[in-house]
């Protein structure tokens, strides 16, 4: 068989770009074929290479090991958002505010031009059943947090309580709120707080495995 005539390196860089765009990390060699309508991977990996051999593209292992290093899309829009330590999905720790390091997100991932974020690794499993956008929130993802002190009922916020930090479902009680886990480990349980508690913000975002993938997880 021939090579599809419908198919171009420029029109893989495109869906690889559009990915990006859209979820914030790159796709894996089989959700690219599967974008592309393509029955083999062997097409993709002939593409990859040539995009690489172009230096349009840089890929090392891992599932989503690719990188563009050309952005041909003048449009895309990047807004520079600090990754300002980590917040567990377990038991509480105590709360870092210096910021390890800066990514640029797309302007379409953040919906707004006024509000202020910021990107947390995630650490624990307690909130390994909750979905944001579809996605779970797991070890190792980094969450995109918008900056706001108030929840409301069902958000999953990030909390300061007693000078330590959780990420926990935000359900209400009369006269107190209960940060709740949704966990697959048994172990977790509710903390139960006053009303006055600390909301440092919303989890609007999931990027899975983005802490091991632009190399800021130090584990």
């Amino acid at each position: 068989m021939g090579r599809n005539k419908l198919l171009s390196k420029e029109k893989v860089s495109q869906v690889i770009r559009r990915w990006l765009i859209d979820r914030g990390v790159a796709p894996t060699i089989e959700e690219l074929r599967a974008a592309l309508k393509l029955g083999s991977t062997r097409t993709v990996l002939r593409y990859l290479k040539e995009l690489e051999t172009d230096g349009e593209i840089q890929r090392w292992p891992g599932a989503r090991g690719i990188r563009l290093l050309k952005n041909v899309d003048r449009n895309l829009e990047t807004t520079l958002i600090p990754i300002v330590g980590e917040v567990t999905a377990g038991p509480l720790v105590q709360a870092e505010e210096h910021i390890d390091s800066w990514v640029r997100l797309p302007q379409s991932i953040l919906k707004s031009r006024t509000s202020k974020f910021f990107l947390l690794r995630v650490r624990g499993d307690s909130m390994n059943k909750a979905r944001v956008e579809g996605d779970l929130i797991e070890e190792g993802d980094l969450v995109l947090v918008r900056q706001q002190s108030i929840g409301k009922p069902g958000d999953i916020v990030v909390a300061l309580v007693d000078g330590e930090t959780t990420i926990k479902r935000l359900v209400s009680g009369p006269g107190y709120v209960i940060l709740k886990p949704e966990s697959t480990n048994s172990k977790y349980k509710p903390i139960i707080v006053d009303t006055d508690f600390s909301v440092q913000g919303i989890v609007v975002r999931v990027l899975k495995n983005a802490g091991q993938l632009l190399g800021t997880d130090t584990n």
